[in-house]
């Protein structure tokens, strides 16, 4: 973080709350700037005057905790200066800091930014917060080892590198082999920590904590930024393009609908697309076609462009299993041997309940499918190969593991308890209700999809289709196919009695076990962060997702029909812009 810099004072070492027992000892910290002389404060009102450029403009996706726009922080509350949480950068810093970010994902690594650019403001409140010594709430977080009088002066000064656009804080993500899960690693301390155990190379912490630490400064190092030693999370650029200026500009949003059209850029032209809704109280605010559907006939995505949800199905499979249960056809507790007694004994304390939180230890079909495979599996397939599997991961409720196995079996119950075909009882008690065009695409067997996208992959710099693949037939997990304006449909209804009955849509959104994330715990159908309620959708060609904040009414829904970017973070970027700060 570097609080703020005014130079070395009286042997004491300055801006930097982790060099607390270098100070004691007399030595001089190593990251002395240009900051020793006061900087000029440039009269740029705007980032665009200042030079300045938000990192998501080099990198839409890249991951942030921009910790002073919240209250997760040293001082405990959001930060003057900051009204958004955006990363603002000058350009050769930016851009620097892009080519890092793309070079760890070669090797499954992705950054975390907690700070980029800080206004001058933002100093001017850490120092007002320093002088009140009756603010002890963070101390235990924060600076457990000091005083807060020895705060001010040696740690917050008046003057930091950040305010000059080229330093930033952050920290390294270890994704797994698909980029995707991505978790911090460990570093020995959290962000903002005034102890000795932040500096970069502390003996207090341990050999794995120290390569971490290390990684990170290689990757740094390597992309042209230099690390303050006294702090892990510390890095500015080395050629720092204004390094006696320094700026005041707020960090905040412009104008939402320019903010939506520089994310969705990527998807614009002649290459495969995406549909983005964002509805508030609902009202669309962004309804609108980016790209192409279909490109060997060039036709465009449009609202009305009906993509295969994948996962995103799961949430109307597992509304089916609630309204089965709300017709006192089945009950969550029902022992699925129940409905599909060709499953092995070795399953019998597995109940519907279990599928429908991800609990069941049923092992992943897609693991059981032989490499030789050529033929669409089924769920009937798919009910054939867990049979034929009576080993489980884990015991039935011991633990959370995704399962697209589970999901096709619910399927298959839906119309074991309904004597319906799946498809026809998802139109019957959802679709048609809700005026939804949606339907179940079952390959070979069922109606085309009408303004169909059609998936594309990027291979070697050009697209190719890949529409199909022999798990695209399964229907529980992830056979549906809507549009955005089907999907707006959906959204609305779970705000009411229409469908699901106030019980069962508290046992859908309510969160019924943790998941592999710590942050996200698992309902039924959805994922649970907070108080946003969110699922993803990947097949081979589409990236979907929908995050709904129902709490403020507000809901992104972004589809789209190639196999990169994963569109989470781009759909959460959208919802910051229209979510009251």
């Amino acid at each position: 973080m570097r609080i703020g810099s005014r130079g070395r004072r009286r042997g004491h070492c300055f801006a930097s709350a982790a060099c607390f027992l270098l100070a004691a000892c007399g030595t001089t910290p190593v990251d002395r700037t240009a900051a020793d002389a006061a900087p000029t404060t440039s009269s740029a009102r705007t980032p665009e005057d200042a030079g300045l450029v938000d990192i998501r403009t080099r990198v839409p996706d890249i991951d942030q905790d921009i910790r002073y726009a919240g209250s997760d922080n040293f001082v405990g509350a959001p930060v003057d200066g900051y009204a958004a949480p955006r990363c603002f950068l000058l350009r050769p810093a930016a851009d620097a800091l892009q080519q890092v970010e793309q070079t760890l994902r070669d090797e499954h690594l992705r950054l975390r930014l907690w700070d980029c650019y800080r206004p001058v403001s933002a100093v001017q409140h850490f120092v007002r917060w320093a002088h009140d010594l009756q603010d002890q709430r963070t101390k235990a977080a924060h600076y457990p080892n000091l005083d807060k009088t020895a705060l001010l002066g040696d740690y917050i000064a008046p003057v930091s590198g950040h305010s000059r656009g080229a330093t930033l804080d952050l920290t390294l993500l270890q994704c797994n082999d698909a980029g995707l899960d991505c978790r911090p690693l460990d570093m020995g301390t959290d962000f903002d920590l005034f102890d000795a155990r932040a500096n970069t190379e502390s003996p207090a912490i341990t050999p794995q904590q120290r390569a971490n630490r290390e990684r990170l400064r290689t990757a740094m190092t390597q992309g042209g930024f230099r690390n303050y030693p006294l702090e892990w999370w510390h890095y500015t650029l080395d050629a720092e393009p204004t390094p006696h200026t320094q700026y005041d500009v707020p960090v905040q949003w412009s104008d939402p609908m320019t903010e939506v059209g520089r994310f969705m850029q990527r998807y614009a032209g002649e290459v495969p697309g995406a549909s983005l809704l964002v509805v508030r109280d609902g009202m669309p605010l962004v309804r609108k076609g980016y790209g192409l559907a279909d490109l060997e006939t060039q036709e465009a995505a449009t609202p009305a462009t009906h993509y295969r949800l994948a996962s995103v199905t799961k949430q109307f499979t597992a509304a089916s299993i609630l309204l089965l249960a709300q017709d006192g056809k089945l009950t969550l507790d029902d022992p699925v041997r129940r409905w599909l007694p060709t499953l092995p004994h070795a399953y019998d304390a597995i109940t519907l309940r279990h599928l429908l939180m991800h609990s069941s230890g049923i092992v992943d079909y897609e693991d059981l499918t032989p490499d030789t495979q050529t033929e669409q599996l089924t769920d009937e397939d798919v009910l054939r190969l867990v049979s034929d599997t009576p080993s489980l991961y884990f015991a039935p409720g011991a633990q959370w593991r995704y399962s697209n196995s589970g999901f096709v079996l619910l399927g298959l119950v839906v119309e074991r308890a309904s004597g319906l075909g799946f498809a026809q009882f998802l139109q019957q008690r959802i679709f048609q209700p809700l005026g939804m065009d949606a339907l179940l695409y079952e390959h070979g067997r069922g109606p085309e999809v009408p303004h169909r996208a059609y998936g594309y992959s990027e291979t070697n710099g050009r697209w190719q289709r890949t529409d199909q693949s022999v798990t695209s037939a399964t229907r529980g997990d992830g056979g549906i196919y809507a549009s955005i304006d089907d999907l707006a449909k959906w959204d609305a209804a779970l705000y009411d009695d229409r469908l699901l009955s106030a019980e069962s849509r508290k046992l859908a959104f309510g969160p019924a076990v943790h998941s592999d994330d710590p942050t996200v715990d698992y309902g039924y159908g959805w994922r649970i962060s907070g108080d946003t309620l969110w699922h993803s959708g990947e097949s081979i060609g589409f990236r979907n997702v929908i995050v709904r904040y129902p709490r403020q009414h507000l809901t992104v829904i972004l589809l789209s029909n190639r196999n990169d970017p994963e569109p989470a973070a781009t759909a959460r970027s959208i919802a910051e812009r229209f979510l009251p700060h």
